[in-house]
């Protein structure tokens, strides 16, 4: 059985985004819906730390194409490209599961 991964937060950094929406799509894919479109400003893209389970999720790193537009927050260590640690099968989140 794997070890829990404690959660980290990120968050997505305007100036590196390109509002492709791809964060967006892919996590309602797999029904997290943690990607929210904010109300205000700009109805720009956010990260609800509520329901992101970033490092037990990956999906989003994985098929943003905007280098440096996701990070975590404590570090500022930017997550795309996505390190080589992250590119595991077990860090992928499938729907449904917890």
């Amino acid at each position: 059985m794997a070890t829990p991964l404690t959660a980290v937060a990120i968050h997505i950094d305007h100036e590196a985004c390109t509002n492709c929406r791809m964060c967006y799509v892919v996590c309602r894919e797999i029904d997290l819906n943690a990607v929210v479109i904010a109300p205000e400003p700009r109805h720009r893209l956010e990260i609800d730390r509520a329901r992101c389970l970033y490092p037990g999720c990956t999906v989003c790193l994985m098929y943003c194409p905007a280098p440096g537009s996701i990070v975590e927050t404590a570090s500022g260590r930017s997550l795309v490209p996505p390190p080589r640690e992250l590119w595991t099968e077990d860090r992928r989140q499938a729907r449904g599961t917890s």
